[in-house]
């Protein structure tokens, strides 16, 4: 099911029974035009209703996909296939995909509908990027942090990470920027009050 979680801000999930949680992709729509964010598997109706949804918001053209990182390719080919577009990863990244990204970008690049790219460093892949909507104070993680309890934020097991440690310091990188949202790539989204649930748990 596609849910409208914020305005033009579009969600599914696919559940992970081995984490016990659920697997977030975002499509998010622009003023001119779209992009799908780390895309999970689609539901049988899944993508009939994405392209209604497109369809509704015509003057803004999908432009591609865009993975937080190296390990949440997902079904980003899938919708590369049934949706023409191309698949970008960040730079650091772009080794280890299934299927080789079209295009890469750097952390601090603008990309479709004004997204930041935020590199985020010592995390569990060299690429590991946040993407940021200022306008809608909008944060978009992946792999940094997780929201396994709804309303709180945690990060993947420390074994994970080559130093967990360092890994959790390169965060403080996200307390610069003003956003009110987190939407994660694992777990639950905090669609309010988010800045403060991050800031306190970087101070734990």
């Amino acid at each position: 099911m596609i849910k409208e979680i914020l305005h033009n801000i579009y969600s599914w999930s696919e559940y992970c029974e081995e984490k016990n949680l659920n697997f977030n992709g975002y499509l998010v729509i622009g003023k001119d035009e779209s992009v799908f964010i780390d895309p999970p598997s689609l539901e049988s109706n899944d993508e009939e209703e994405l392209r209604n949804i497109m369809a509704r918001h015509s003057s803004c053209p999908l432009k591609g996909v865009l993975l937080t990182n190296v390990h949440h390719e997902r079904a980003s080919n899938l919708l590369k296939k049934r949706f023409s577009v191309p698949v970008w990863v960040n730079e650091q990244d772009k080794e280890g995909l299934e299927v080789s990204a079209d295009n890469t970008f750097l952390g601090g690049d603008i990309l479709f509908c004004g997204i930041q790219a935020i590199q985020l460093e010592d995390q569990k892949s060299l690429g590991e990027t946040a993407f940021y909507l200022k306008d809608q104070k909008v944060m978009l993680v992946g792999d940094a942090l997780i929201g396994k309890v709804p309303g709180e934020v945690n990060m993947l097991p420390p074994e994970k990470f080559k130093d967990p440690i360092r890994a959790k310091a390169g965060l403080q990188n996200l307390m610069s920027y003003e956003f009110e949202t987190l939407l994660v790539g694992d777990g639950v989204s905090i669609l309010k009050g988010a800045k403060a649930v991050v800031e306190k748990f970087l101070a734990s």
